[in-house]
């Protein structure tokens, strides 16, 4: 029976897995090494879209990122590296772009992240309070090409069963949802109405609702190591030690290495993102929408507009790239020509962890009773981190082992999937 548990990581993730065990009557610790919220998490577009959740690897994503390699400001980069464990990961990548591959992973993204907006309305019902939109997502296109692609993804939703819509729009039904976008727009497509939320809004959301179930949280405190210790496991920072009966490390990339150091292999390259946050203007847009060639995302809050993008795999730091920034905002620019930016936007560059396979690792660790991951998720950490925090309390508190986790389970063989 698990009564008391560390969570390692103060992310979205780590922030709603804690939630979850505390609300199951975990006596729970969060230890985050920066500041809760600040990370991955802070500068993430905040959907919860069902129709975007796809694992990055696929059909033809080295063929564009190798057009892409001159380009360092392009949506994806693969940054050139000697390193082995990185040309390691990319040979365990590079097994999973066949498109049989994709679908499978499609489809097991597709069901979580249906099931994710119950856990969000499930969260709020606890008490969480955050900003929350629901508003269906508009996907512009500019030329035929932006319009094949945008089918190709509707036909491949079909194709699996998906649950989530793309319904084709003319030009005028664009303009007439949104004013804003360009008249250079020769249609586009809806999505399903679905939620969106204010990452900062949220995680300090979920962060009140932990400390008000009685959780400790505490930050500028990195895990230096883990240890067993009697029946459970002890937890080591740089000037105390916590003891719990479960631990569950959600540290982003620093999970590989924390785990690592227990002889567990759990491939993860760091994938570089970055947004810039505009204060709201009435020449800006009014719904949220998707640009699907220079894949940026441009999310309306209510006190701010938040242009994102870009995929830096192998990233080295937390630098911003003022390329990249321009090259974001440009795009922005390009599909909404009348928007005012106001100056001094606040600009944002973090790392998010990805697997081999683009799914994330949630489960026990075998071998390691009482151990536990919740990372991985890629760009989806905030609309997968509620259904995360869910499905992991419910295998620790409760022994239930949902079917999802069997695709998400930490052991599984990445790049040898079955036939």
């Amino acid at each position: 029976m698990t009564s008391s548990a560390v969570v390692v990581g103060g992310g979205a993730v780590g922030l709603c897995v804690a939630e979850a065990l505390a609300t199951r009557g975990v006596g729970v610790t969060v230890i985050e090494r920066d500041q809760c919220g600040r990370a991955a998490s802070a500068g993430n577009a905040g959907w919860v879209t069902t129709a975007l959740s796809a694992p990055v690897p696929g059909p033809g994503v080295i063929g564009q990122s190798l057009r892409w390699l001159v380009n360092p400001s392009g949506p994806l980069w693969i940054r050139p590296t000697l390193s082995p464990a990185m040309l390691t990961w990319i040979s365990l990548f590079l097994r999973c772009c066949p498109r049989r591959v994709y679908l499978r992973g499609l489809a097991v993204l597709q069901e979580t992240a249906a099931r994710a907006t119950g856990a969000f309305d499930r969260l709020a019902e606890r008490g969480a309070e955050f900003e929350l939109h629901q508003q269906e997502l508009l996907y512009p296109a500019f030329s035929d090409a932006e319009l094949v692609q945008l089918a190709k993804i509707a036909d491949e939703l079909a194709e699996i069963g998906s649950g989530a819509s793309l319904r084709r729009l003319t030009g005028a039904e664009l303009l007439g949802l949104e004013g804003a976008i360009s008249e250079r727009a020769i249609g586009g497509m809806i999505g399903s109405l679905e939620r969106r939320v204010r990452p900062e809004s949220f995680t300090a959301g979920v962060l009140a609702r932990v400390k008000a179930l009685g959780g400790s949280v505490f930050e500028d405190t990195p895990a230096v190591s883990l240890r067993r210790g009697g029946s459970g496991w002890i937890v080591s920072g740089p000037t105390r030690e916590w003891s719990a009966d479960t631990v569950v490390v959600a540290s982003g990339v620093p999970t590989q290495e924390l785990v690592g150091a227990l002889g567990v292999r759990l491939p993860i390259a760091t994938a570089k993102g970055y947004s810039r946050t505009f204060a709201r203007v009435p020449t800006g847009p009014s719904r949220s929408m998707y640009l699907e060639e220079p894949k940026v995302a441009i999310s309306v809050y209510d006190e701010g507009v938040r242009v994102s993008g870009t995929l830096e795999l192998g990233a080295r730091g937390l630098a911003l790239s003022q390329r990249r920034l321009r090259a974001i905002t440009a795009a922005a620019a390009e599909a909404i020509p009348g928007w005012e930016m106001p100056p001094n936007p606040a600009d944002w560059a973090g790392m998010r962890p990805l697997s081999p396979d683009g799914l994330p690792y949630i489960g026990a660790l075998p071998g390691l009773e009482g151990l536990h991951v919740a990372a991985a998720h890629a760009m989806l950490g905030v609309t997968l981190a509620p259904i995360t925090g869910e499905l992991l309390a419910d295998l620790i508190v409760e022994g239930k082992r949902d079917p999802l986790l069997g695709a998400f389970d930490p052991a599984r063989r990445i790049g040898r999937p079955s036939a």
